[in-house]
């Protein structure tokens, strides 16, 4: 249980670096901010769809390198699910074995 339990709190500090980090980040596209951080670039949809103007390469690079701590971010936060109900599991387990209620006789 202390394993669960270490493994879960470097998950969630984990979270914590990455949802911040990605925050401070700026990649130079105008429909980012701290509100739509956990976004990946292509969720945005264009204003303008008639013209179609090709993107700095630069940009390009650094909107991939925000999709992929995003796509980290995600993971991490899966991770935390399945770690925290393993923990809860862990738990239950020694709340049930720790006094196991038996009526008087």
């Amino acid at each position: 249980m202390i394993t669960v339990t270490l493994i879960l709190l470097i998950l969630i500090v984990l979270c914590r670096f990455l949802a911040q980090y990605i925050k401070k980040i700026r990649t130079g596209d105008p429909n980012e901010s701290n509100i739509t951080y956990w976004m990946f670039s292509y969720d945005f949809k264009p204003k303008n769809r008639k013209e179609w103007i090709p993107e700095d390469i630069s940009l390009i690079k650094r909107k991939r390198k925000r999709n992929a701590l995003i796509f980290a971010l995600y993971i991490s936060v899966f991770l935390i699910f399945l770690t925290f109900n393993s923990f809860l599991a862990h738990l239950l387990d020694v709340i049930v074995e720790f006094k196991k209620f038996s009526y008087p006789v």
